[in-house]
């Protein structure tokens, strides 16, 4: 930054300074500085010295603060540097206290500008989904550093009521919040880091998935229109496309070409991520499941996302939790005997189906986005036209269970 010789400034002066944009440093005299910055930002400062050591304080933005507004700020501080006051140190801890007294709604701000744009897209949805959704309904107003264990229990114990799971992940999200809130040095203790999740319960055992049979899944699709449309179609576009529920409800319009038929999810919102090599995973698109993005993209009230939020945040996604509930409730008036089926075991009814409609083993794991283990995946690489033709075949099935064609057992292979 060039250095100026000293000199009474004049709003003329200060106004030429801004448009030239160029990184410069011209005092008023007695300490008072004006400066622009690379950037373009135009401030003052007031240099002086305190125990000997040369101190700075930022005064104001300018044109916020004028010159006539500037002077007067410093003359203030200078009285207050001879009556023995480092004004610097002074306005740090103010900056701390006030810091200190954030609630949690600001808290959260914070962390979403300091430390979600440093994590994996699929990490931050599902991290914000959970603060947004009971967190901060919960404990928003309250100050941070007054937040107790039992707040986050009370918390969690609410999530519970949803799943075990839903309270894991509320109480993931609140410990990642609340260690934001450590290092910010707002607090020592994490409160959501002293519950114990036995408090609500054992970890339900692991179930085994589920693949629908030809029957069952002709049942599924016929029903789907009781379904709220845009539920309807998140079931559809799983089963059509077997990815991720993650995957689905964190698309975004952007990973969508409807021109060239594709759907491009990028490598940083993929679970498996650090075993692909490609910057993206293609799923390429059947007519049928172009039709549905037409039809989710008629109700997405001109959202980034694919599937946002029910309560009309257009920057949020839809709740994964919520969005399960209903799928289990919609399976419970499919019959007594219809397998009470979770969002992963439509990509198992994918993976089943295609193998049994004799589509090679390594092209349904391809069609997943799985790597093979051991040589077989070195060697027998999957062509991507494999790929796009399996998915092919599998959607002319499910097109020809919904019209109502007979119900072709599945042939079920070896995997």
């Amino acid at each position: 930054m060039s250095k100026r010789p000293t000199k009474v400034l004049t709003d003329a002066v200060l106004r030429r300074l801004v448009a030239a944009a160029a990184p410069v440093a011209v005092s008023d005299g007695a300490g008072l500085t004006f400066t622009v910055s690379a950037a373009g930002t135009a401030a003052w400062t007031l240099r002086y010295r305190f125990g000997g050591r040369p101190r700075e304080l930022t005064l104001g933005r300018y044109p916020d603060m004028p010159l006539a507004g500037a002077r007067k700020a410093a003359a203030m501080a200078r009285v207050r540097v001879a009556g023995g006051v480092d004004v610097a140190a002074e306005k740090q801890r103010r900056k701390a206290a006030d810091a200190s007294a954030w609630t949690v709604r600001e808290l959260l701000r914070d962390y979403e500008a300091r430390v979600v744009p440093g994590l994996a897209p699929s990490t931050a949805l599902g991290r914000l989904n959970y603060l947004r959704t009971d967190v901060v309904p919960a404990l928003g107003s309250r100050v941070a550093r007054d937040v107790t264990p039992d707040d986050a229990q009370a918390v969690i114990e609410r999530a519970a009521e949803r799943s075990y799971w839903a309270a894991s992940n509320v109480q993931k999200a609140g410990a990642a919040l609340f260690q934001h809130a450590a290092a910010r040095r707002l607090m020592t203790a994490n409160p959501f880091r002293m519950v114990r999740m036995a408090s609500v319960g054992a970890a339900p055992a692991r179930r085994q998935r589920i693949a629908l049979n030809a029957a069952q899944l002709r049942t599924f699709l016929l029903g789907l229109p009781a379904l709220a449309p845009v539920d309807a179609a998140l079931a559809e576009l799983l089963l059509r496309t077997g990815v991720r529920i993650g995957e689905a409800l964190g698309a975004t319009w952007q990973e969508i070409d409807a021109q060239a038929g594709e759907w491009r999810i990028p490598r940083e919102r993929i679970k498996t991520r650090k075993r692909m090599t490609a910057p993206a995973f293609v799923v390429k698109l059947h007519p049928s499941t172009l039709a549905v993005f037409e039809r989710l993209l008629a109700v997405s009230c001109g959202s980034l996302r694919v599937f946002p939020a029910l309560s009309g945040a257009t920057v949020r996604s839809m709740d994964h939790e919520r969005a399960l509930a209903r799928l289990k409730d919609y399976a419970t008036t499919l019959g007594a005997d219809f397998p009470r089926i979770v969002f992963h075991d439509l990509r198992s009814t994918v993976r089943s189906g295609m193998r049994a409609l004799g589509i090679p083993a390594e092209v349904c794991e391809g069609c997943l986005n799985h790597k093979l283990p051991g040589l077989v995946g070195v060697y027998d690489v999957v062509q991507p036209a494999s790929i796009a033709q399996a998915f092919v075949r599998w959607s002319d099935y499910l097109d020809a269970l919904r019209i109502g064609a007979a119900v072709v057992p599945f042939k079920h292979r070896a995997s």
